[in-house]
């Protein structure tokens, strides 16, 4: 069962927003922001450069564990992401934060 419920339109009468599936992954496709305005692609790129994420890969070499932290800028996730599935990044990611700027709204 999803856990986004709220986005479900079969007892939803605004519809806002249907679940869907692809390739076995859950998700919704927005049309328009909170305010009921339609994104601009500008503002969605520049939103993206600005957020950083920390990556947390988890290795064990020899007996031993570590935990990897990679910062990666928003717009490096696709290098990022290339490398770890071409296995030059090894081990497990256990977790994905993103971090906003403090300025950002």
């Amino acid at each position: 069962m999803s856990k986004i419920t709220r986005f479900d339109t079969k007892n939803n009468n605004k519809k806002i927003a249907q679940l869907k599936s692809y390739l076995g992954f859950e998700y919704i496709k927005l049309k328009k922001d909170v305010n009921g305005l339609e994104f601009n692609i500008e503002h969605l790129f520049e939103y993206a450069k600005q957020n950083r994420y920390n990556i947390s890969v988890a290795r064990k070499v020899d007996n031993n564990t570590f935990v990897y932290n990679f910062f990666v800028e928003g717009t490096k996730l696709n290098i990022f992401f290339d490398a770890y599935f071409n296995g030059k990044i090894e081990g497990e990611i256990i977790d994905i934060d993103k971090l906003k700027p403090e300025n950002l709204a």
